[in-house]
């Protein structure tokens, strides 16, 4: 048995991360964790899980059981009524957000923090499009968070402006990126890494 890290997965077949370096796809023991009983999904990228390797496939295993988990970052679903767990073990949350296209929205970035808070993940707040016109409430709002402690940094996808500091906060970490569409989650990253080539598309 080895220990691996669950990358993604579908309809109760993931995606391991295994020491000797392979990307396993995987089935569940038994079809259910009882250590996720009650979610939505029962496991989340960033769960470390314990995997018995196929014999005939190398690239094919079995996870027999979660290893517990330092945290979680939930959202609650609506068709399955009950919580979505959508990334574990999280060392950084970096919460997207902008001045304008989407319009600011400070009470969503409230509510991540309350969320990061509550499982002990470090938030960075993370103002993307910084190129446009500023929010007549942004810059009080960033002034209120960094008053209370929390990072801010601003940046631009589009000009390259800050993503190097972006970088080397990232460096080494298991962060996940969280905001409303067309904030530019998947403009960021591709700047960062032109081989991801996510798809992006206008608001």
């Amino acid at each position: 048995m080895i220990e691996g890290l669950v990358l993604g997965g579908t309809n109760n077949q993931f995606e391991v991360e295994c020491p000797d370096n392979l990307v396993r796809i995987c089935g569940i023991k038994g079809k259910i964790l009882k250590e996720s009983q009650g979610y939505y999904n029962p496991l989340a990228p960033g769960d470390r899980v314990s995997i018995v390797p196929d014999e005939n496939d190398a690239h094919q295993g079995q996870i027999h059981s979660l290893i517990p988990r330092r945290n979680h970052f939930v959202r609650f679903n609506q068709k399955g009524k009950s919580p979505q767990m959508l990334a574990a073990n999280l060392d950084l949350i970096v919460i997207v957000t902008t001045p304008a296209e989407p319009p600011f929205r400070p009470r969503f970035v409230d509510r991540l923090l309350v969320q990061a808070e509550a499982e002990h993940i470090e938030p960075l707040i993370l103002v993307n499009k910084c190129d446009l016109a500023p929010d007549a409430d942004l810059a009080e709002r960033l002034s209120d968070w960094e008053r209370l402690g929390y990072s801010v940094l601003q940046v631009s996808a589009q000009t390259g402006f800050g993503l190097d500091i972006l970088e080397s906060r990232l460096k080494g970490r298991l962060s996940a990126f969280v905001g409303q569409s067309g904030v530019g989650k998947s403009s960021i990253l591709n700047a960062l890494d032109a081989s991801l080539q996510l798809r992006t598309g206008g608001l």
